[in-house]
């Protein structure tokens, strides 16, 4: 089964100006507002003026970031804050059969048989770019709807964790950093002899 089976991809919004954020208008989602590890941080997102309803995003669609070394893959949740549209060069992956899950989808193109894959299709010398052909012939293998949503939140959890270990590495190091600093500042335990 290949991906064209159970989607229909369309490219992003079009956009010739700068994007800058604002108080009105309608969420852009760019290529730098997407990461697997992180949510959406609409507070510092650009808008742009009209809907483009062609590029409404929702839940179910999943987008990819087609230019570029990483051509990750991230499910629109279910908690979008208000309504957004997809700006090129991402694509919107919608369904176009109920048979597979969008947080799954996104883990399965995320993973390296997909990306290797879509990295032996790009084109282009200094800039690679996924075409839309490519991304269709995306080979799929979809397990049952319920493994698959095991699958996506094994992922998820197991995400969460390498953050929260990061985190505590991180402070654990600024707890020693700490201890060492006082330490050194103790008063009895400097050993410089006075001139």
């Amino acid at each position: 089964m290949l991906l064209a089976d159970v989607a229909r991809i369309t490219s992003g919004l079009t956009v010739r100006e700068r994007l800058d954020a604002s108080f009105s208008g309608v969420l852009a989602i760019q290529m730098a507002d997407l990461s697997i590890n992180r949510d959406l941080d609409v507070r510092s997102m650009a808008r742009v003026p009209s809907p483009h309803p062609r590029y409404m995003v929702s839940r179910g669609d999943v987008l990819l970031r087609s230019r570029g070394h990483a051509t990750t893959a991230w499910a629109v949740p279910d908690d979008l804050p208000e309504p957004a549209i997809a700006v090129l060069p991402l694509f919107i992956i919608r369904p176009s059969t109920d048979i597979y899950d969008p947080d799954f989808l996104a883990w399965w193109l995320n993973q390296q048989n997909a990306q290797t894959h879509l990295r032996r299709a790009a084109q282009g010398q200094s800039i690679q770019m996924v075409s839309k052909t490519a991304l269709e012939s995306v080979p799929l293998h979809l397990p049952p709807l319920a493994q698959q949503r095991l699958i996506a939140k094994a992922s998820h959890l197991a995400t969460r964790e390498a953050q929260l270990m990061h985190r505590l590495a991180e402070c654990q190091h600024t707890l020693r950093r700490s201890q060492l600093i006082t330490a050194a500042a103790l008063p009895g335990q400097n050993h410089t002899k006075a001139p």
